[in-house]
């Protein structure tokens, strides 16, 4: 499912698809909620927790 874009750049340094250098590897991604009224409301919920996650701050 690894299909490198680097039009889109994801900070979540756990999830799977963060290929380590900011860019999503996910074939497609899901932004919600539906409800959302701002930026800060948003979430990306394709976001699937790396196996062998470790704190990156």
């Amino acid at each position: 499912m690894e299909n490198k874009n680097n039009n889109i750049t994801c900070d979540a340094c756990h999830c799977t698809y963060n290929d380590g250098n900011m860019n999503c590897t996910a074939n497609g991604i899901k932004v919600g909620t539906h409800d959302a009224c701002s930026c800060d409301d948003t979430r990306c919920a394709t976001f699937q927790m790396k196996a062998d996650a470790k704190n990156c701050r």
